[in-house]
């Protein structure tokens, strides 16, 4: 495989170059941003700056590196954050990818690309339909679920009208060493970390506990879209999860007694979102059968690598 990342750069971007690595894929990416510190990016995966939005330059990339498979990564991808900016959010998710597929039907129409989306398209949905399977109905409550739904029908468009071979995810909450702490277990080991480390008082502030997410730990997702590079039905979709569900307060708990207990919980009302979705558990039964994948890592370990690696990020500031 000969192989493309956009947004190269951010968290899952790094763990997908190390797995293209392990598996003797030749890989490159693309990013707006330059390539920071990342625990798994391999030294030899060179990230290149480029914007999707600047035809030109995208296209010579294109051109330059002659992918046969491109993984769509780059997007603006906190649904808190789209409800803040609900214009930067659809440039980033949607108009980016039409930029996108329109440069890979001009340069290189017959690379397959990997379009990451997001389950959150599914919208509320009653806990009786969990798990959810691909086909149950999209029915997006935040401006980055509707972008990710919107970048989904774009691209299923762009498979039917010009045969592009577009392959589609809708990836559920996945976490791992080198998340941002803008996401919410990410948030929990930080803070956890940081009082383990005597600095600040003995409580986490939270938003809402009572949210049940489908987890998967990165590295398992990674392996993911490589597997549905590889085995995937163009114009298929498929979900990206564990097929389990976690409540947030028992993460957050079990992320407490790591950092030694004693820690008072409690709600901040900045962190509550206009718009939730209670519970989302997903069907992998598709992404197994059809790619041949099963998640490896479990979620004890996910929440320990999540913790650690936090800690030594506190570690260090302290030092």
């Amino acid at each position: 495989m000969r192989a493309l990342v956009t947004g190269a750069s951010g968290f899952v971007g790094g763990y997908l170059a190390a797995a293209l690595a392990r598996d003797g894929h030749e890989a490159a990416g693309i990013d707006l941003a330059p390539p920071g510190g990342h625990p798994a990016r391999p030294e030899r995966f060179t990230v290149e700056r480029c914007d999707l939005l600047d035809t030109r330059a995208f296209e010579e990339a294109l051109a330059r590196h002659r992918p046969d498979t491109i993984f769509h990564l780059a997007a603006q991808s906190s649904a808190a954050r789209s409800f803040e900016d609900p214009r930067g959010t659809f440039e980033a998710n949607v108009t980016a990818t039409v930029a996108l597929l329109e440069a890979v039907r001009r340069v290189v129409p017959k690379a397959r690309v990997v379009l990451t989306g997001s389950c959150e398209e599914y919208g509320r949905r009653h806990p009786e339909e969990m798990p959810l399977g691909e086909d149950a109905p999209v029915e997006p409550v935040s401006p980055y679920a509707a972008s990710k739904a919107a970048q989904s029908l774009v691209a299923l468009q762009y498979h039917r009208a010009f045969g592009l071979d577009a392959v589609l995810t809708r990836s559920f909450s996945h976490t791992g060493p080198g998340q941002r702490d803008l996401f919410v277990l990410p948030s929990f080991a930080r803070q956890c970390a940081t009082i383990a480390a005597g600095r600040g008082e003995r409580v986490i502030r939270t938003g809402n506990l009572e949210v049940t997410r489908d987890f998967l730990d990165v590295r398992d997702v990674a392996r993911a879209y490589i597997a549905i590079a590889r085995g995937g039905t163009a114009g298929a979709v498929y979900n990206v999860c564990s097929g389990e569900g976690l409540l947030l307060r028992e993460a957050l708990k079990t992320i407490i007694d790591l950092a030694g207990g004693g820690i008072a919980v409690e709600t901040d009302p900045a962190l509550l979102r206009p718009a939730d979705v209670p519970v989302l558990v997903g069907d992998n039964g598709r992404l197994r059968a059809d790619c041949r994948w099963e998640p490896e890592i479990d979620r004890r370990r996910m929440l320990e690598d999540l913790y650690e690696w936090w800690s030594g990020r506190v570690a260090v500031v302290r030092d």
